[in-house]
């Protein structure tokens, strides 16, 4: 079994641009705001608990019950520099509760606005790149945001911005930003990782034809220097099975999970070698 880095790096040195990765936060660690991050209460409001973990590997601000009054809440990243890059995108992964209660939607009952914002002055100003317009309850997504605007700048960060009066719910999770357009659309994930039992990996979105290695770890969420970028993964990583996407960019394998696993954790990541992109990290336990 090889290591996914040394593995990537015989297989395509030189033939591919590495990426560059400036930020990048899972929240696997189950504290928020993680190492690095700060919460900042923009309205002073005592009562509003504000960004807090979900106990699933997320971030969430919850609707804060009609007693809280109006909550204004910025979780708010590292700075990482833009002066050297020439392209830079923000990816995330949301989902959206008690979506009738955003100002925004068509049959508002409440004020709530969720935002991601860019700071290029320490925080002392934000522009939006981004408003959550979801129509129902439950919705997510995965948005790739054009950073293009900050590019040149030495001290960027992002803000999570929630703001409201017992309204929306917001979880955001896979916060990155990185010098590729395309991550977005590149899906990594489990189903049925139970000890004993026939689990699925499956990636979309990857290089039509193309090979799509995933590696893992049971020693840590990382992040790990790699040539394609910062992996959610500890050392020693490894090899879980080297695949062939097939002509929509669909790959999958169905191994058996061995009976004595129940209780690890797998961190687990890939990197689809047509396009040098990471696909979205993964941390789960095996039951």
């Amino acid at each position: 079994m090889k290591i996914l880095t040394s593995l990537a790096v015989m297989a395509f040195a030189g033939s591919l641009s590495a990426q560059t990765t400036y930020l990048s936060e899972d929240f696997n660690a189950g504290a928020v705001p993680p190492a690095g991050w700060t919460m900042v209460n923009n309205n002073a409001n005592p009562l509003s608990a504000g960004w807090i973990a979900d106990g699933a590997g997320r971030a969430w601000h919850e609707d804060e019950g009609g007693g809280t009054g109006q909550t204004d809440n910025t979780l708010v990243s590292p700075a990482f520099d833009l002066s050297a890059a020439t392209s830079a995108y923000l990816h995330f992964d949301g989902e959206t509760n008690w979506a009738n209660y955003l100002a925004n939607h068509p049959s508002s009952f409440g004020n709530g606005v969720s935002n991601m914002e860019v700071s290029t002055d320490g925080g002392l100003t934000w522009s939006v790149v981004w408003t959550d317009t979801s129509l129902n309850s439950g919705d997510t997504y995965s948005p790739t945001l054009d950073l293009a605007a900050f590019i040149g700048n030495a001290s960027v960060q992002i803000g999570v911005h929630f703001m409201g009066d017992f309204a929306q719910e917001w979880w955001i999770d896979n916060v990155v930003v990185d010098d590729q357009s395309g991550a977005g659309g590149l899906v990594y994930s489990i189903t049925n990782l139970v000890a004993g039992a026939t689990a699925n990996f499956s990636v979309t979105g990857a290089t039509a034809g193309g090979t799509v290695i995933l590696g893992y770890s049971l020693a840590g969420a990382g992040p790990t220097s790699t040539p394609y970028g910062l992996v959610d993964m500890s050392a020693p990583i490894t090899t879980l099975a080297t695949l062939t996407a097939d002509g929509s960019g669909n790959a999958s394998f169905s191994p058996v999970v061995p009976g004595g696993a129940a209780g690890a954790t797998l961190y687990t990541q890939g990197v689809d070698l047509g396009s040098g992109t990471l696909t979205n990290s993964l941390a789960e336990l095996v039951l």
